[in-house]
């Protein structure tokens, strides 16, 4: 399948309701294993659209149901994030630390990965967990991938118990601005 068909039944499956969608999900995630960088660098306004639609999905239920495409998943919202560091100075100027996290989830089998490089200005996440965060976080998935969507403001969801981070406060603070500066930068509908 070319990456165009591809784009073209994501994008048809961005049309179908929430349980339509999640019923497409794992065989797109499938197609789309090993090329996810590279599509969402060609297509960003369709990574944009996954992104809006993941902020109605049920997360934890997804993944409890599909638990073999947990990793693709997150491969899929890293990737973009991955490339909106790339390519957006604004994200770059708002990384002044190196900050490594653990996330995860408390309501399905999800855990993922956050390293922030200040000297290379970059941001890498991934699925897995690394073996000595600096932070670590845990909550509903749908909030996890809130924080990294930009549907949880880091500060207030912390503030209101939505999650729990366990680490340096201060190393949390810093990470805020940096998530919130990745958040704006999300591909939006035209």
């Amino acid at each position: 399948m070319t990456n165009d068909e591809l784009i073209q039944e994501i994008d048809a499956s961005l049309e179908k309701s929430d349980d339509e969608l999640e019923d497409d999900l794992p065989a797109l995630l499938g197609e789309m294993e090993g090329q996810t960088e590279e599509l969402v660098r060609e297509y960003p306004e369709t990574f944009g659209r996954v992104v809006q639609r993941m902020e109605s999905m049920d997360i934890a239920s997804f993944v409890s149901e599909n638990p073999d495409t947990a990793d693709q998943f997150q491969e899929l919202l890293w990737a973009g994030m991955n490339v909106i560091v790339e390519t957006s100075p604004e994200v770059r100027e708002s990384i002044d630390e190196d900050i490594t996290v653990n996330f995860e989830a408390d309501d399905c089998p999800m855990e993922g990965h956050l390293e922030v490089d200040e000297d290379a200005r970059t941001m890498r996440g991934g699925a897995g967990k690394l073996a000595d965060p600096m932070l670590e976080i845990t909550g509903p998935a749908d909030t996890l991938v809130g924080l990294i969507v930009g549907s949880v403001d880091p500060i207030q969801g912390f503030m209101k118990q939505k999650y729990q981070m366990d680490g340096p406060v201060q190393k949390g603070t810093r990470l805020a601005p940096i998530m919130n500066s990745l958040s704006e930068q999300v591909p939006a509908e035209s």
